[in-house]
């Protein structure tokens, strides 16, 4: 009995340490850079179409030397028609590159803009490849992605309201701006990977569109349906790539596998981005076809099964291991459309700093775009629960936002106004990591819009004592509707001083606006909790907000409000020798409450008002 433990044991153990290690040079498969000379040809092998893997041949060209500092290219040219009617595309990347039985390489450059039947391409040699195994083929298990956007606690605003836009300029979040606006065509360049997004939305597009020239990614419309096979071979050739979402939307990123050795996997010839040890799903692929262009071909193609792990993403190659996946973050969307149908959506999204906010939108629009049909007016209410996973930094785990988007036009802008911020700000904190457990969205569309503008205020005097309630005559001006009136109150706090006081009416985009000029330091705040409670201090934009308002200056300490105070006692807590911690206020607000209606609320009205302790 010991001895069959034994042996089961060091089974186990030789088991457990081939399944991780690194992937061997081994001189009878691979040719190494030595053996390479101009003139001599070869064949390479991808997938043109549906899953089966052509042959090509090539001729070497040259060998470029320390193209990057260590890393040698070999230039090669196509011959054959199949490879010459597209040339080199997009999601190619990776395609293996053999001489005389030997693997070389994979392909992985090329130049823009060639003339016709050049066909000039860059491989990247095997044993360069073989290398980045050497990093290890473990998993990250503590992976959640590089934080590949702009945030600082000077610039964070978080408590805005959905329905004003963060980020006016979408290209300050990044670390480094788009190059579209130029391109240098005598300097080769490694292969776009195509991305491919079902329903991609053009707004958000354009948003998005610096993070994706950032990463080299090629932003593609995919069927949402996905491949017309669900399950691909995984062979040298075949497409892989990262299956950021899957689900009724899918997301997919893809090259071709250079090389398979027993679970493990080589690809692409270049980087993805260049994480490192990473931890992201992959999947394989159906090449639906390739779209030839005068200036760069691609791949367009659906993801088919999940396959694996991504576990390393380097410059030469991205390594994978065939079997297990990390898990996904999962969405619900249910939307009541105009006809009273209600429709059930669900899609998964990988777990990445960066990616998971961007992904989580887009499926979010591009699914509400789906159901909804129409660019006419409209009136969505939206209802949506992002989870946190359970960890001790954080008290609250739940984010509830309520909020109604009206506009004619697109109906997927109003899911972005409601998570663009906090899935950003959550994700990129730099307090803690924190996960997603799980988003849930609950939509209703009406075919109308509902937007009403705060036309004027009355009240029945001016002059009031403390504690006593203000009747108020609110007239809204609804789109292409009457003028209508609401009948709203406000109480004067019992310990508000005499004096001159403003009443406000207002809508929560104006308010927020108004708080965070009249506060900022209440705005920036020091912990993972004090920014979930943020993001949580919103107004619903159907409310209308009524304040009392008063011009004499506050303190802020440490992200509290404290009004009233003695100058003295100001001077004092705000001293000069300690920055940050404190701060005055623009004003400070004596009461505050909220009147809901059946519109979006817009702009803003005011009255003067006096207390005054002895009025009538």
């Amino acid at each position: 009995m010991r001895k069959t433990f034994l042996l089961f044991f060091i089974t186990f153990c030789f088991t457990l340490c081939q399944a991780h290690a690194q992937i061997k040079w081994d001189a009878a498969k691979f040719m190494p850079l030595s053996e390479v000379k101009p003139g001599m040809k070869g064949k390479g092998y991808t997938v043109f179409s549906g899953t089966t893997v052509e042959a090509f041949d090539f001729e070497v060209v040259s060998v470029y030397y320390d193209r990057f500092p260590g890393l040698h290219i070999v230039w090669a040219k196509g011959l054959s028609d199949n490879f010459k009617k597209t040339g080199s595309a997009g999601g190619m990347s990776g395609s293996p590159m053999y001489i005389n039985g030997r693997l070389m390489g994979a392909l992985s450059r090329s130049y823009r803009n060639q003339r016709e039947h050049a066909n000039l391409f860059g491989i990247t040699p095997i044993a360069f490849m073989v290398k980045v195994t050497e990093f290890g083929m473990e998993p990250n298990l503590s992976y959640q992605g590089t934080q590949l956007f702009n945030f600082g606690t000077e610039t964070v605003t978080a408590g805005v309201n959905p329905a004003t836009p963060l980020f006016p300029n979408a290209n300050l979040l990044y670390t480094r701006q788009p190059t579209d606006e130029f391109q240098i065509d005598d300097l080769s360049e490694q292969l776009p990977l195509p991305i491919a997004m079902s329903g991609v939305n053009s707004d958000a597009m354009q948003f998005y569109k610096p993070f994706f020239d950032k990463f080299n990614l090629m932003p593609l419309e995919s069927p949402g349906g996905g491949s017309p096979v669900k399950k691909s071979p995984i062979e040298q050739g075949q497409i892989v790539g990262v299956a950021y979402a899957r689900g009724d939307y899918s997301a997919f990123g893809y090259g071709t596998i250079t090389y398979i050795d027993s679970d493990q996997l080589l690809a692409y010839g270049h980087s993805r981005d260049g994480e490192g040890n990473v931890n992201l799903a992959i999947s394989g692929g159906y090449v639906h076809f390739i779209m030839p262009g005068s200036n760069r071909s691609f791949k367009v193609a659906s993801p088919t099964q999940l396959i694996g792990t991504l576990v390393q993403d380097r410059q030469a190659a991205i390594a994978g291991i065939i079997g297990r996946q990390p898990s996904y973050i999962p969405v619900t969307l249910n939307m009541e459309t105009v006809d009273g149908e209600l429709h059930h959506k669900s899609y998964e999204v990988v777990r990445h700093r960066s990616f998971s906010p961007i992904h989580i939108e887009n499926g979010a629009e591009a699914l509400v775009q789906a159901l909804a049909f129409s660019s006419a007016d409209h009136t969505l209410t939206i209802d949506a629960t992002i989870t946190l996973k359970a960890q001790p930094e954080l008290v609250s785990r739940e984010l509830v936002y309520k909020s109604v988007y009206t506009s004619g036009g697109s109906t997927g802008g109003g899911i972005a106004r409601v998570l663009r911020d906090p899935l950003l700000q959550l994700s990129n904190n730099p307090y803690t990591s924190v996960e997603f457990e799980k988003i849930a969205l609950n939509l209703k569309l009406e075919d109308k819009r509902s937007g009403a503008w705060i036309e004027r205020l009355q009240v029945d005097k001016l002059r009031y004592r403390p504690g006593e309630t203000v009747e108020i005559m609110m007239t809204l001006r609804p789109y292409l509707e009457n003028l209508t009136t609401q009948n709203v109150t406000i109480t004067i706090p019992d310990d508000a001083p005499d004096g001159l006081v403003n009443l406000f009416a207002m809508s929560a985009t104006t308010d927020a606006q108004r708080q965070r000029s009249r506060a900022p330091l209440n705005f920036r705040q020091k912990n993972i909790n004090q920014l979930v409670k943020l993001l949580q201090q919103q107004e619903t934009n159907s409310d209308i907000i009524l304040e009392l308002f008063l011009t004499e200056p506050g303190l802020t300490v440490q992200g509290e409000e404290f009004s009233s105070l003695p100058t003295s006692v100001m001077s004092v807590m705000n001293s000069a020798k300690q920055v940050g911690e404190s701060g005055y206020t623009r004003g400070t607000v004596l009461h505050r409450n909220t009147h809901t209606t059946n519109y979006v609320i817009y702009g803003l009205r005011s009255l003067e008002l006096v207390i005054d302790s002895n009025a009538p």
